[in-house]
């Protein structure tokens, strides 16, 4: 089977040749050219022969083949709906497209060819890659394979799982109309003049931000079908870019070339209160955000002053007139281990049955360890700290310009974490390039309520 799939794919790359010579015209079409041409249909030939003696061998063998007990269902067979891997976890089809492309030699003809080998041709990854588009080795993965992606990475990407607003931006850029002001209303005598007043507006604009990552992937691996291979070619693939995109969501500062973040937006709607914006380090003196929707932890914390805290988180949403539709809690596993262990004077666990729910105090509580619990506070005595952030989701968005595309070189170079140069084509590896194109943005600032320096711990003996 794996040599049939071999020649379907030197069968395409000789098509590819061919057409390409074919589509000169007359007055640049030379006789070299002609001898190539002839050349490569009679090697065309010689393969189509080839490919229709294994398939006839291998036709024969099929015939007489007898399952061993518990032998799982075979890759050629139509996937069931109700029990394929690849029907229940669609995603998993993202990691059988690139290794096609991978076992096709990079090209989205070889890549279609070895599917309907390997896989069949209605097998789910044979069907997207035939009704998908993919020149020059490229590959668009249909935006409903997108959604199941972060899907699959709820535990650690966070804010798309949170179900912000998703936009369309097919253009790159949007500007998003807003009301920066309001009309007035007065009260008056029976022939007063009446006041009068009108709003003001205001816009945003969205701009798409590249995030790219290139992931080399060892041809051994590429080469078996099992759905376990393809789900480590996809969780390979996908994990950097969803978790990139995550961090940029949350504590992003709209810096080289990257979105703008939830603590970015709070900052913002600290400083147009006359506050002063956080600036927060891992290796110096941090600066405190003041003002707006920020809450300054108490560093000698306890479960008094946790409780305040988050009252006051929300309490800061409430009085900024955040609609109360979506509200989501975003912290480290650190501080939700915290609230779920802590007992009162009674020796009560406060929170830990509405945790067991998955909400705190009412609302989704979502963790993740890119919230830093390494911060370090105003003077560096504390070098521990974390945030918890409150946020109003109905007033995020999440604007898509590109989905995920693929793209796959078997003969590249890439410099690895070290700073050295590896050769794909020497270390008998495919790297795979994906790029994807969105931006993040608030409706309202004061949608975001932080509560900084955070140092709430379970207790470790």
């Amino acid at each position: 089977m794996e040599k049939i799939a071999h020649l379907r794919v030197r069968h395409a790359d000789i098509m590819v040749k061919m057409k390409a010579l074919a589509d000169k015209d007359d007055a640049t079409f030379t006789d070299a050219d002609k001898t190539e041409f002839d050349t490569l249909a009679k090697e065309a030939d010689t393969v189509s022969e080839q490919i229709a003696r294994q398939k006839s061998v291998q036709d024969r063998m099929a015939a007489t083949a007898q399952p061993t007990i518990g032998q799982d269902r075979p890759a050629t067979v139509p996937a069931a709906p109700e029990s394929d891997r690849y029907v229940k976890e669609k995603s998993l089809v993202v990691g059988g497209i690139t290794k096609m492309l991978g076992v096709g030699g990079g090209t989205i003809y070889g890549a279609r060819e070895a599917a309907k080998e390997i896989y069949g041709e209605s097998h789910p990854v044979t069907k997207a890659l035939i009704v998908s588009s993919g020149p020059a080795g490229g590959f668009i993965v249909p935006p409903d394979y997108m959604n199941e992606i972060i899907e699959l990475l709820r535990p650690q990407a966070q804010v798309r799982a949170a179900q912000p607003r998703n936009i369309p931006m097919p253009r790159g850029t949007l500007t998003i109309p807003g009301q920066a002001s309001a009309a007035t209303a007065n009260y008056g005598s029976e022939s007063g003049r009446i006041t009068a007043s009108q709003q003001s507006l205001n816009s945003i604009v969205a701009t798409y931000k590249k995030l790219t990552a290139l992931v080399p992937v060892s041809n051994d691996m590429m080469r078996y079908a099992d759905p376990a291979v393809d789900a480590f070619v996809r969780d390979d693939l996908v994990k950097v870019i969803a978790l990139r995109e995550d961090l940029a969501f949350l504590l992003g500062d709209g810096t080289a070339d990257t979105p703008r973040g939830l603590a970015s937006f709070a900052n913002a709607y600290a400083v147009a209160g006359g506050g002063t914006g956080g600036v927060w380090s891992t290796t110096g003196n941090s600066t405190a955000a003041a003002g707006g929707n920020f809450i300054t932890s108490t560093s000698f914390y306890t479960l008094a002053t946790a409780a305040q805290e988050l009252g006051g988180l929300i309490n800061k949403l409430d009085t900024a007139n955040v609609p109360e539709r979506r509200r989501v809690w975003f912290m480290h596993p650190r501080s939700k281990n915290y609230l779920y262990n802590v007992q009162n004077s009674l020796g009560v666990y406060v929170y830990r049955d509405e945790i067991n729910t998955g909400k705190l105090l009412g609302y989704p509580l979502r963790t993740t360890t890119q919230i830093p619990t390494n911060i370090r506070n105003g003077d560096s005595s504390q070098t521990d700290c974390s945030f918890v952030i409150l946020a109003e989701m109905d007033e995020a968005m999440i604007l898509d310009s590109m989905q995920l595309e693929l793209a796959v070189s078997r003969e590249g170079s890439y410099v690895d974490a070290s700073g050295a140069t590896i050769s794909a084509f020497q270390n008998d590896q495919t790297l795979i390039r994906a790029i994807t194109e969105h931006d993040f943005q608030m409706r309202h600032d004061a949608a975001i309520a932080i509560s900084q320096f955070v140092r709430w711990a379970p207790a470790i003996s």
